[in-house]
């Protein structure tokens, strides 16, 4: 099989989901994953009996993690303090880079001890913390809080719930420190080392961008290179929204591979040697992962992007197919609940349908035509930014109501022009860092193209039809489709794979070539 990890990772995404509708106990689980497991390693020299069992230890393992996150442990903050308490005393540790909102600070506290019933007791588990006062408060701090626990509001918006997207990261209360609260700082730096100096080249980072942007750009490149989107206007998100577009503020492959493009080449320059050259920009790329926040796309673009310079250090064939089931495992195992994301579909659902769906409709066009230069690049940029709209449509119809015609035309436009913003972006950030007297002269140069990539969004979305609002469709309607949608562009395909369901192909090639088409 040359893909094996696409199998292994949708029983695990399977297993995920059916532990979510089907209430198997635990201890069932667990038994059934040992089991699986036996039963592979005694059929291991029969390849197909084997395999299923292997299919289904994984299976099962997806479901075990699952059902483990439901299970919190005895000291968890959640079973030992009440639903709703005022002034609840709290020691803890900041687990996050602190966001600073006007005068409001937002942080994830790690939780170490709480005082309930007059005592302190030892506890665990995370909390979200909004502290209504001036402070300053950073990544590692010790800190002693005095604040009311409440359980966050079930409040939903186009499919959103705001709890389960908090439960989803292990977060079960909001403490809401205000101004006549008490805080302390305890101690500092009890965060891990690396984590520590990723936060503070972020902050470094940011205050190159805001000293030398104005506020509407700076938002914007915040947004584009670090990943935080605060500073981001809620008419800029529409807009985005409208044009299909708005994935171009969040950090994906593109900005991963921009990023890698240009740790290899200064590398090159200072002439490190190319083994060395490769795993350093790895590290670097895992290091900017954790600068962003290690948000989930970006989890997804460094997986990838690490599979793939690990293939061309080792000098294997690459298989995007690996790579793609590579990063939803690794996704998956440290938590299970991200499969149930929006961010997470709308992520892997984009790069799967460009991988599959983009050489398809390019074989559409004549062959002729690739040897135009110019030619090429616009069918090469039809065939990514249809791939893309086609299998995004139902999801973002589904999550967002909305249906964008003009999709596919802003993708080819917009998509290759924020290669010159990430690169200016990048380009600004290090000039910053290493000559910061020439900073301004970058400076202006994003400011322009900034400038000019929401102009051309905003023509976009004025063209008559651009967007439409649609009534809320049902799930089944999305799955409808994505059955349409393979049988279309396999159609000339399923005489073959009727043939081989039913045993009557009398040639190998055929059954090889159609068993690698399903998988």
């Amino acid at each position: 099989m040359k893909q094996p990890l696409i199998g292994l990772s949708l029983a695990f995404c399977s297993g995920i989901i059916s532990a979510v509708y089907l209430k198997i106990p635990f201890s069932a689980l667990c038994l059934l994953t040992f089991l699986s497991l036996v039963s592979a390693l005694v059929f291991l020299r029969q390849i197909k009996k084997s395999s299923l069992f292997i299919l289904a230890t994984v299976f099962f393992l997806g479901a075990v993690l699952l059902r483990n996150s439901q299970t919190l442990p005895d000291c968890h903050i959640a079973r030992l303090a009440p639903y709703k308490s005022e002034n609840l005393p709290v020691i803890g540790v900041i687990d996050n880079d602190p966001a600073y909102q006007g005068k409001n600070i937002f942080f994830v506290l790690k939780v170490e001890r709480i005082e309930t019933a007059g005592f302190w007791q030892k506890a665990c588990g995370r909390v979200l913390v909004r502290v209504f006062r001036k402070g300053d408060f950073s990544y590692g701090n010790r800190v002693f809080l005095k604040g009311n626990l409440s359980r966050p509001v079930s409040f939903s918006k186009a499919k959103f719930n705001y709890r389960d997207y908090l439960r989803r990261r292990g977060i079960y209360f909001i403490l809401s420190v205000k101004k006549k609260n008490l805080v302390k700082r305890l101690e500092q730096d009890r965060g891990n080392p690396i984590s520590s100096l990723a936060f503070r080249a972020r902050r470094k980072m940011k205050d190159i961008i805001a000293r030398n942007l104005s506020p509407f750009s700076a938002g914007i490149l915040n947004a584009v290179i670090l990943g935080e989107r605060q500073g981001l206007p809620i008419y800029i998100r529409d807009s985005l929204m409208k044009s299909g577009t708005v994935h171009i503020i969040a950090i994906s492959g593109l900005h991963l591979g921009i990023a890698s493009f240009i740790i290899l080449l200064i590398l090159k320059i200072i002439k490190v040697p190319r083994k060395p050259r490769y795993i350093l920009t790895i590290l670097l790329l895992i290091f900017y992962c954790i600068i962003t926040g290690a948000k989930l796309p970006v989890v997804r673009a460094t997986a990838m992007a690490s599979a793939l310079l690990s293939a061309y250090f080792l000098k294997r064939e690459i298989d995007i197919y690996n790579s793609l089931s590579i990063a939803a495992l690794i996704i998956l195992w440290i938590n299970p609940w991200q499969l149930f994301e929006v961010s997470f579909q709308l992520s892997f659902l984009s790069v799967l349908s460009i991988v599959w769906l983009s050489p398809k409709i390019k074989s559409v066009f004549p062959v002729k035509l690739e040897k135009i230069p110019w030619a090429r690049f616009l069918i090469l940029a039809f065939s990514v930014s249809s791939a893309a709209w086609l299998g995004l449509l139902p999801l973002t119809a589904y999550y967002f109501r909305i249906f964008s015609p003009v999709t596919v035309l802003a993708n080819m436009i917009i998509v290759p022009y924020m290669t010159i913003i990430v690169a200016s972006g990048f380009s600004l950030v290090l000039i910053g860092i290493l000559i910061p007297c020439l900073s301004y002269i970058s400076a202006a140069s994003n400011e322009l193209f900034i400038l000019i990539l929401f102009k051309i969004n905003s023509l976009l979305v004025a063209i008559p039809g651009a967007y439409l609002k649609l009534p809320e469709i049902s799930f089944a309607c999305v799955l409808f489709y994505y059955l349409l949608l393979i049988l279309i562009f396999n159609f000339s395909k399923i005489p073959a794979m009727l043939q081989i369901i039913q045993g009557k192909t009398r040639y190998p090639e055929v059954k090889k070539e159609a068993g690698e088409s399903v998988l």
